[in-house]
């Protein structure tokens, strides 16, 4: 099935859809049901979803407990066009209509989408593993976000907003879920009253579970749970117009980690494999938060400060084999690589709360970054082929008298500041005009050593880029909004770990530096409510032109990758999402999206696959081995996500209150690589169906739910991977298999 017959059932099944719930809903009484309206942030003021002019998804608080969403890897394919994954299982990639981070193996390389903790940047992408903690609402933005989030947002940012301290009343929630594979996980918050002006709100996680996969030769148990998440929040009215917000918070891991089965491994059964090396995963994640507010009346002044610290260990068998069951591969393993990030923001914004001129609403802002990252590689490699490692020499010239692995030692350092403005003019009481702009400045500083030049090189880069939107709003009727609008983005370049050079007769592919990438956006998009509110269907449709994508590249040099910048790409789709009232007991609610993308414009690049034949003194060889990229897919753009539940709500003639949950995910099948190599990239569709059932007793004091998470025992792929340095090997992991769980809850 191509595009274009994709998109075609995508939304013809979308208008039947719609039909039905029309037909269904006309059979209730008029004004007798309303969907409950959904406030967002995505413009950095509170207002109704329906109200913004770009696409939006929005999970509730109570929309991660029905989906028992407890990370990010779960959000994948339930908001329309949003792909997450766990790359080398440390790794969270967030793709969102196709533009993701495709230099993941590059510490300095800034993702395309960009994640938030109540508004503030979080600039580490280890902090995407931490499971979420008293979340109240996560909000997807899809596409460019060139005016109002920095530093990077090209694909479109994720903020995660957290409950707020009450100082109202005492109140609290505690649950237990256990389930199968051990799995025990005990969550509580409370919030505290302090005083008339003080509030605390502090929360506590502990999340466990046995391995869902095994190394067979040594019995190790992988893709294992064992964290902690703590929490604690506290927020000052220091007077009736100023307000002051701390918070802190932590995450722990220490596990055997993640199952990477290499996709040669012969090993029966995808949750079994065959490894030399055992695998170990460390992580400490750490945030510390401040957010200042000040009605001043005629504007709103927001200052947003923060501190964050990240720091992981990771030890696995890097060619995801055994030379036991493979004696034709090369061993390699990490042992290890650490990675330890330090972030500083500091964000302020003003808001206007009264129009100026009667009709121009307006912000005003700026931003500052700077992280600091010390990354340390350490590869054992069997450069020999005697089917051990011998030792570890640091320095090329030793290459050939006995093992040689990756060796790198990089100190990044990146400082970023941004000015930015909107401003949203009432051309009449149904058109408005929205125009925005930001200036960026970005610096990378690094140092960088490897067994190729063990002294350091000192690589240094600059940008700067002016970003904005246009977009005109226009409401049909008091229930609908059409939209337009044009939108560029801006990722800043930076330095590489590794280089090639032309000192061997073939030229560098990739170079010490990298360039910017920017994308253009066009966007049209109408938001409506139908039926007296108990339809709501939102319909986006957009077209990129995406120049000097950052990817993943392979150099003629041997263990030389990087990443360099593909000229030009083009990416088009159309997303829906629907929910309707079917009755008075009956929501459905649906979320489809459809897209294609492609390399339209010339491209010589070098699949560190087919290179991997050839070693030192070959590179002229391994040069001639490029091809030409265009019209090529780009990486991790599934042709078609899709995610539809059904929920039933009634109550009991005893009071108690009992709702289910059918929810089926689709996640098509996508190329993990812009090489489109059959051999390694292709990765199947997935189809996952889960079912909840929740009871709520005493008016919601208690609670009992029973979850069947992949009831039909699915075992997707959430990811391939294709290592770029060493011996390019390739490995994948899976979604969690079928969990079956319950869970017990109790309010206060």
């Amino acid at each position: 099935m191509n595009i274009t017959q994709v998109k075609r059932s995508a939304l013809s099944a979308a208008i039947s859809l719609v039909s039905l719930a029309a037909y269904s809903s006309l059979s209730q009484a008029q004004g007798e049901l309303r969907l409950e309206e959904i406030t967002v942030v995505a413009e950095k003021r509170a207002e109704s979803l329906q109200d913004v002019s770009q696409a939006v998804t929005a999970l509730t608080g109570s929309d991660l407990d029905v989906k028992n969403i407890n990370s990010f890897v779960d959000i994948s394919g339930i908001a329309p066009g949003v792909t997450i994954a766990k790359n080398e299982g440390f790794k969270t990639v967030i793709s969102i209509r196709g533009i993701g981070n495709e230099a993941n193996q590059n510490a300095v390389a800034n993702p395309s989408v960009s994640y938030h903790m109540d508004g503030i940047y979080i600039a580490s992408p280890f902090a995407l593993q931490t499971d979420f903690i008293d979340v109240s609402r996560i909000e997807a933005l899809r596409g460019p976000q060139g005016t109002l989030f920095g530093q990077n947002s090209t694909g479109g940012a994720i903020n995660v907003i957290s409950e707020v301290p009450d100082t109202e009343a005492f109140s609290g929630k505690a649950d237990v879920t256990v389930g199968n594979y051990d799995l025990v996980k005990v969550r509580g918050t409370v919030n505290v009253p302090v005083s008339d002006s003080v509030a605390m709100r502090t929360s506590f996680a502990k999340y466990e579970h046995s391995g869902f996969a095994q190394n067979i030769l040594s019995g190790q148990e992988l893709d294992e749970a064992n964290n902690i998440s703590a929490r604690t929040d506290w927020m000052f009215d220091l007077s009736e117009t100023i307000s002051l917000r701390v918070f802190a918070q932590y995450f722990n891991e220490e596990s055997a980690g993640a199952a990477i089965k290499g996709i040669f491994d012969p090993t029966p059964g995808e949750r079994k494999l065959a490894q030399d090396s055992n695998a170990h995963y460390e992580l400490d994640s750490k945030i510390v938060g401040a957010i200042y507010e000040w009605d001043a009346g005629v504007a709103s002044v927001k200052a947003l400060a923060s501190w964050q610290e990240d720091d992981i260990l990771i030890e696995r068998d890097n060619d995801r084999h055994s030379y036991l069951t493979n004696p034709e591969v090369t061993i390699s393993e990490y042992s290890p690589e650490t990675d330890k990030q330090t972030t500083r923001t500091f964000e302020v914004n003003i808001i206007s709360n009264e129009a100026l001129f009667g009709s121009v609403d307006w912000i005003v802002g700026a931003f500052y970054l700077d992280t600091e990252i010390n990354i340390s590689i350490r590869e054992g490699l069997d450069s020999n082929r005697n089917g051990q490692l011998d030792g570890f020499a640091e320095s090329f010239p030793e290459v050939f008298g006995g093992d040689v692995g990756f060796v790198s030692d990089a100190r990044p350092q990146r400082e970023s500041i941004s000015l930015y403005g909107q401003t949203t003019w009432s051309i009449s009481d149904s058109t408005r005009l929205i125009t925005g702009l930001r200036y960026t400045e970005d610096d990378v500083n690094s140092k960088v050593a490897n067994f190729f030049n063990p002294t350091p090189d000192i690589i240094q880069t600059s940008s700067d880029a002016v970003t904005g939107r246009l977009a005109l709003e226009h409401d049909l009727s008091g229930d609908a909004m059409l939209y337009v609008s044009f939108t560029r983005g801006f990722k800043p370049g930076g330095s590489n770990l590794t280089y090639g050079n032309s000192d061997d007769g073939s030229p560098a592919l990739v170079l010490p530096s990298y360039e910017d990438e920017t994308i253009n956006s066009f966007e049209a998009g109408l938001k409506t409510e139908l039926m007296d509110g108990r339809l709501r269907a939102n319909v986006a449709a957009f077209f990129y032109d995406y120049e000097n994508m950052q990817f993943q590249a392979t150099d003629p040099d041997p263990f030389q990758g990087g990443v360099a910048n593909i000229a030009e790409s083009e990416v088009s789709g159309v997303e829906l999402e629907l929910t309707v009232l079917l009755t008075e007991s009956l929501i459905l609610d649906m979320k489809v999206a459809a897209l294609d993308s492609e390399i339209v414009a010339d491209f010589d690049a070098l699949d560190n696959v087919k290179a991997q034949p050839f070693f030192f003194g070959e590179e002229i060889i391994r040069y001639g081995l490029r091809e030409n990229v265009k019209g090529n897919e780009l990486a991790k753009s599934p042709d078609l996500t899709a995610d539809v539940s059904l929920r039933y709500e009634t109550t009991f003639n005893s009071g108690t209150e009992f709702a289910g949950t059918v929810q089926y995910t689709h996640r098509g099948g996508f190329s993990q690589r812009i090489f489109n190599n059959p051999e390694v990239d292709s990765v199947d569709s997935y189809d996952v169906l889960s079912l909840v059932a929740s009871f709520d007793f005493d008016g919601g004091t208690w609670g009992l739910d029973f979850m069947a998470m992949n009831a039909l025992d699915e075992d997707g792929v959430n990811s391939r991977m294709t290592d770029v340095f060493g011996v390019s090997a390739t490995g994948e992991e899976y979604i969690a298999p079928r969990q079956v769980m319950a869970k017990v809850r109790y309010n206060f």
